[in-house]
């Protein structure tokens, strides 16, 4: 089994069935639509914990494959976090030969893929309609059916299981995700959004910090700036979007982000020093410590509105900027001394 939700799985006590979802198989004679159920699978106290369906489904054209058995794992929001499969049913590759222990850790990397190279391609386009290898060659690259595995996809997928992932990997983010994605709407509370919040998973966070408004935003800004400096680019860059102005003005809030300015990413840096007019009157001295930090137009944008400022400010962080201005290495250093030499 490949689970990255291994916490979740453990608090798992019961399970109740909430939807059907359909599957076209890639059989376009009969065009066969499999229904598969999902169940909600949830802890002690009730608490939705994953999603889940148990899977089996042919993966080629003609039915000449074994089928398929895999029992597959969604998060909340309908992400991929595993599968496992029954030791019996084994899935299989080219000559129904089974998947080996790397095949399956290789085809759990490709589904928590969502952009893979198989999202917006048919079967069709996966391979090469005329051979140009040997025959050896050939033989190494086919699939269950017929075709080589065109050398843009043979390093994403299984080799010589490009059916059984491809069918996969469109089953599991299908329509399934949007259907978990609206059943969870539809069951969203506070108390779900607050366990979202305070767990570990950067995708709950982002969607937990977009659920709240203002007030429970400045209710949760502890656990907001914690997220703020574990979280990636895309959320920090939220975060600052939306964090509220009295909230920012906080000399502690304020302090907290403007501290982190040397260690995060270069868009979020911009936007610190675009929102410096709601900040606490702190955070442009903190920055003056950071200056070397910048790009050419954040430091320009930053002295343009040090300019704005009190001559008491100026004052207090003239040492700093002094310090930046004689970093040799520092490429606008000159920027600074143009800036000191007119405020003599």
């Amino acid at each position: 089994m490949f689970f990255n939700m291994n916490d979740e799985w453990k608090n798992i006590a019961k399970e109740k069935t909430i939807f059907k979802f359909l599957v076209a198989s890639l059989d376009t004679t009969y065009n066969i639509k499999i229904a598969h159920d999902v169940k909600l699978l949830l802890d002690t106290k009730d608490t939705p914990k994953l999603f889940f369906s148990d899977i089996e489904t042919p993966v080629c054209a003609d039915g000449e494959c074994k089928l398929a058995n895999i029992k597959v794992y969604w998060n909340l929001l309908g992400n991929y976090v595993g599968y496992g499969i029954d030791s019996q049913l084994p899935l299989t590759k080219f000559e129904h030969d089974p998947f080996e222990k790397a095949d399956y850790k290789k085809l759990h990397q490709l589904l928590l893929d969502d952009n893979s190279i198989l999202k917006r391609r048919q079967m069709s386009d996966l391979i090469d309609e005329v051979p140009t290898a040997n025959a050896n060659q050939l033989l190494e690259n086919v699939d269950a059916v017929s075709g080589a595995t065109k050398r843009e996809v043979k390093e994403a997928v299984v080799k010589g299981g490009l059916y059984s992932c491809y069918t996969i990997w469109h089953i599991v983010h299908g329509e399934v995700k949007q259907k978990i994605s609206a059943y969870f709407r539809s069951i969203h509370s506070e108390k779900l959004n607050n366990y979202l919040l305070n767990s570990p998973y950067k995708d709950y966070q982002l969607y937990a910090i977009k659920q709240l408004d203002k007030e429970k935003f400045e209710a949760s800004s502890a656990q907001v700036i914690k997220i703020f400096k574990t979280n990636d680019a895309v959320t920090r860059h939220y975060i600052l979007k939306k964090i509220p102005n009295k909230l920012l003005s906080n000399k502690i809030i304020s302090n907290q982000l403007y501290s982190l300015f040397s260690s995060i990413d270069i868009n979020s840096r911009t936007l610190l020093i675009e929102k410096l007019k709601d900040a606490n009157l702190n955070a442009v001295k903190i920055l003056s410590k950071y200056v070397t930090y910048m790009t050419k137009n954040q430091l320009k944008q930053y002295l343009k509105y040090l300019k704005g400022t009190s001559k008491k400010t100026r004052r207090s962080i003239k040492s700093n900027l002094i310090k930046a201005s004689n970093h040799k290495s520092y490429a606008y250093n000159y920027l600074i001394k143009e800036f000191l030499k007119n405020k003599k």
